[in-house]
């Protein structure tokens, strides 16, 4: 293992300002909306197996500070997208036991949502269009995330976050959810969380 170093620190009682870069882009909902994309090129995404339990999937999510992860098979390929609100939501007890099982038997492959009930954004759109734009496609879409994908390679290429586009313009950022089942509809309506 490789042995690291400590770096030298200094005190804060001499220094009062704060530097601020002239070259730093404002952003607003004008702004290209690449600049909100975590784009999997520029920074590995979490995955978890579909087998992982929900109990190890928090606590990882949690230690890494991310509120969702893509979920794999055994063959690293793309099955689905579960975050730590869709985990810690009562769907968990409600499936636990509606299938006879206990809480600790679910796993993240039971409560993701599929790839195939899932959009995405094609990358050139995200090239083209605005936050504005992006934030109006979260909200028409109901959810709070959505994957950026790269239609030539048929690959998911990023992922879009309602919270992370509320932390960079510091705006407050609803997305109401939006059923696409009557069972979904009937959720929302009694105040459960849909996943």
């Amino acid at each position: 293992m490789h042995r690291y170093n400590a770096l030298k620190t200094v005190t804060l009682a001499d220094y009062a300002q704060i530097l601020v870069s002239e070259r730093a882009e404002h952003v607003d909902l004008n702004s290209p909306a690449r600049l909100v994309v975590t784009d999997f090129l520029d920074s590995e995404p979490l995955t978890m197996d579909l087998d992982v339990a929900v109990d190890e999937a928090i606590q990882a999510m949690r230690k890494a500070h991310v509120r969702s992860i893509l979920v794999t098979d055994n063959q690293a390929l793309f099955r689905g997208i579960i975050t730590v609100a869709d985990l810690e939501s009562r769907k968990v007890l409600s499936l636990a036991a509606s299938s006879g099982q206990s809480r600790s038997d679910l796993t993240i492959g039971d409560l993701m949502m599929p790839r195939d009930k899932l959009v995405g954004v094609p990358m050139e759109a995200i090239e083209q269009g605005t936050i504005g734009e992006l934030l109006q496609t979260l909200k028409n879409e109901g959810r709070p995330h959505m994957l950026v994908v790269d239609p030539v390679h048929k690959s998911v290429r990023g992922i879009i976050s309602a919270s992370d586009i509320a932390r960079r313009l510091r705006i407050s950022v609803e997305i109401n959810q939006r059923a696409t089942s009557f069972k979904e509809l009937v959720d929302i309506i009694s105040g459960r969380e849909v996943v």
